[in-house]
């Protein structure tokens, strides 16, 4: 089986390309995640991946915290593919002290954290969408055929920026206090939904956040007017859907 989590949707696209591509079945673990239970049937699995964004050069905290009591047999094939804007840094190398792997790769795709960049102009953002569905076909293969490999691109100061960087990002960043709605809202709830922590609720019509937060931003690219916003910084920032790019 093919475990993923994805809030702007990219992985949860990389994982059931994968699907396909190797006769499987994709998982969102979100719903995992939320509840504190493991996928039916996971013990038995002979073949085990992971799908997963970088946020700040390593996995999502409730990614690790699920995969660390995931009962997966000592002798299934694990493999782990992450998707990344630009590097992974160290994030898989941190990964494995927690859930054995015998096989991983990054694939880029758009930059998607607009609270500190831009996104990605069109052409860019394209070509990594492009190139990673044509790399889609070779990764699969090596998984079927159960390789040991590793091709993840770590980029410039990787143990910097996994195991320096991303706690503070995580100590100092990761905040939902500055999430606000500008005028325009209509309160459909598509930022509730787009939430794969389930942290937002609507209250008199307008979105409240919890404080189960990732920073994947999917509620606000999600959100149909564009008047989520997150401090001042994404006012004048565009938004972001894969299906531009397909």
């Amino acid at each position: 089986m093919i475990l993923y989590f994805s809030g702007t949707g990219n992985s949860a696209w990389v994982a059931h390309l994968l699907a396909e591509a190797t006769n499987d079945t994709p998982i969102d673990i979100a719903t995992h995640i939320r509840h504190n239970t493991v996928p039916k049937g996971i013990e038995k699995a002979t073949c085990v991946g992971i799908v997963f964004p970088i946020h700040s050069w390593y996995a999502p905290r409730p990614v690790v915290h699920f995969l660390k009591k995931l009962p997966v047999s000592s002798t299934a094939y694990r493999y782990a593919v992450c998707t990344c804007g630009d590097d992974a840094g160290k994030a898989i190398n941190r990964l494995k002290q927690h859930f054995k792997l015998n096989a991983a790769w990054s694939v880029q795709m758009p930059n998607t954290y607009i609270p500190m960049f831009e996104l990605d102009d069109n052409e860019t953002a394209r070509a990594k969408v492009t190139d990673t569905q044509n790399r889609i076909s070779q990764i699969a293969n090596d998984i079927l055929s159960k390789k040991t490999i590793w091709q993840v691109k770590e980029g410039a100061w990787p143990r910097l920026k996994t195991y320096v960087v991303n706690p503070l990002f995580v100590h100092f960043c990761i905040r939902t206090k500055p999430f606000h709605t500008d005028e325009g809202c209509i309160s459909c709830g598509l930022c509730v939904s787009a939430c794969p922590l389930g942290n937002i609720r609507l209250q008199n019509g307008h979105p409240q956040w919890g404080t189960e937060c990732v920073h994947c931003m999917a509620c606000l690219h999600a959100c149909p007017r564009s008047v989520i916003q997150y401090g001042h910084s994404t006012q004048k920032r565009g938004r972001y859907s894969l299906k531009d790019f397909l």
